[in-house]
């Protein structure tokens, strides 16, 4: 058993430290935030202690997770892996490529592993997309279409509309996620261009919608889009094969998807599993894949090092942004 304390207690923070009570391979030893009054609340909630941000390093615990704003992952990670933790941190890894390579740095001086938050895997319609794919039924990918959002109402005027302290705006809170996806469906890409603007949250002072197009080395190509306004649905990706295709429908209101529909090497037919009664469960299925790794002593995915390429290919949308083409 993993004795494991989450350092943040906003609300997915809560959700961390909740899905570590609901694991059946971590203890959560306690909670940590800087609010010390949310620190305790929530550890009043789920029976466990609260501690101080120094106290964390001080403990014997085995895993820190961590979810506080993006600002603070960077020096959360580090303080953690040099105190002899391993680390979870929530997506994005950090507000930039350079910051996530110094985790990477911290992890490999200290030999301790570091896992990038990626929930989204562990929806089942995303699971069982990639079981097709990697069965070979829809054969080689060619190209990935994805979109993702929610209405922005969440967030609204929130640290997240601060650029200092979240690095950026949709593309960090939920496109990242679809660029994990991507990376874990297609592999590396060596191309990028992007563009981000702000259409619904005028007074926004970071990006409500983005999309990307990122290119492989043989010139596949995944088109990627999130938003703040996207006012239906929540997660929607196609997955083109040259045998066939993959469609993951999910839909905001059960969050971890809803159908997907495939079709392949099977006389044409076309097959819809639906997994809208299944409870979301990808906070815990995540940190059992996590806790699993740890055991085995190997490297839980996505690592640190890939966080620094979603941070890449993030960082290259901003920077393409910047140089436009006018016609």
């Amino acid at each position: 058993m993993f004795k494991t304390i989450v350092v943040g207690a906003g609300s997915f923070g809560e959700k961390r430290a909740r899905a570590v009570k609901e694991s059946s391979l971590g203890i959560l030893l306690g909670v940590a935030d800087v609010n010390t009054g949310r620190a305790n609340e929530v550890g009043e909630k789920l029976g466990v202690r609260s501690y101080s941000i120094e106290e964390v390093f001080e403990t014997d615990a085995d895993v820190v997770t961590i979810s506080t704003p993006n600002k603070y992952h960077m020096a959360l990670s580090i303080k953690a892996l040099e105190s002899g933790k391993h680390v979870l941190c929530e997506k994005p890894l950090s507000l930039n490529a350079k910051e996530a390579q110094d985790i990477v740095k911290a992890g490999k001086k200290t030999g301790k592993f570091v896992k990038m938050g990626s929930n989204h895997r562990y929806f089942p319609t995303v699971m069982r997309a990639y079981e097709i794919f990697k069965s070979g039924e829809i054969g080689d990918i060619v190209s990935l279409n994805g979109r993702i959002g929610h209405n922005g109402e969440r967030i609204k005027e929130s640290w997240f509309w601060d650029k200092e302290i979240s690095g950026g705006g949709t593309l960090l809170d939920n496109g990242c996620h679809l660029v994990d996806i991507a990376r874990w469906f297609m592999g590396d890409f060596s191309e990028a261009m992007g563009v981000i603007s702000n259409i619904y949250w005028k007074d926004c002072p970071v990006e409500d919608t983005a999309s990307g197009i990122f290119i492989t080395s043989d010139r596949k190509m995944a088109l990627i889009s999130s938003s703040w306004r996207q006012l239906a649905g929540y997660i929607h990706v196609e997955i083109n094969g040259t045998h066939g295709y993959i469609t993951v429908d999910g839909r905001f209101d059960t969050h971890g998807g809803d159908k997907i529909y495939w079709k392949g090497e099977n006389n044409g037919l076309i097959k819809c599993e639906d997994f809208g009664h299944v409870p979301p469960q990808s906070y815990v299925w995540e940190l059992n894949g996590f806790y699993d790794a740890l055991r085995d002593n190997k490297q839980p995915e996505p690592s640190a090092e890939d966080g620094v390429k979603v941070m890449k290919m993030i960082d290259a949308i901003y920077e393409s942004n910047n140089r436009k083409v006018y016609l």
